[in-house]
This record gives structure tokens, C-alpha cells and sequence, in this order.
């Protein structure tokens, strides 16, 4: 018996995983590169803490600032990582939905 805290939706990582890996190989990247480049483009990310425990995740890790991903591949990992809607989000789009249809 395993105990996550937090808890974590391995299906969900394992997904993202499994999409980031095509990605990593393209480049000669690892898929923990991927993942940072991924945080580095958004926008709103400030800045990532990244986990090395050997030179060369550093170096990898380091290395993900050259990592450029295109729209389609952003895309895709928002997709693949996207959070459930959580109470009240979730109740206001299906109490609201119908309203939302005629207004645009």
C-alpha cells in the first residue's frame, strides 16, 4: 500500500509522460527538459524549481531553456495535463451552460 500526499493522479502523469516522450526524442532532450521547457513557455510561470541529483540532470535540466516547443505540441501537453474542474467551477458551467449558448 502506497499513501501520496498531495495526492496525485498517476494516470494523468503517466499520460503526460507518455506524450512528452516523442517530444524529448525529437530533440535529444530528456522528458524532464520537455516538462520545463513546457513550464518556461507559459506566459504566467515566473520561474521553475527544477530537482537534480546527479551533474547530468542538471545539465539536462539546464538545457531545457533551449527547449522550444511548437503550438501543436503546447497544445497537446495542455490537453494531457489539464485539471478536472473543481466545486463551484464545475457546477456554474452545467447550471450556467444553458445560458452562456445564446449570449455570443
Amino acid at each position: 500500500m502506497s499513501f501520496d500526499f498531495p495526492p496525485v493522479n498517476k494516470d494523468r502523469a503517466y499520460d503526460c509522460i507518455d506524450a512528452m516522450n516523442p517530444m524529448a526524442s525529437a530533440r535529444d532532450a530528456s522528458v524532464a527538459g520537455v516538462a520545463l521547457g513546457w513550464l518556461l513557455a507559459k506566459p504566467w510561470v515566473t520561474s521553475v524549481i527544477i530537482g537534480a541529483k546527479t551533474p547530468e540532470q542538471l545539465k539536462q535540466n539546464l538545457a531545457a531553456v533551449d527547449v522550444k516547443l511548437s503550438a501543436e505540441e503546447m497544445a497537446v501537453l495542455d490537453k494531457v495535463s489539464e485539471l478536472p474542474r473543481e466545486y463551484p467551477g464545475w457546477m456554474l458551467e452545467r447550471q450556467g451552460g444553458e445560458r452562456t449558448t445564446g449570449i455570443a
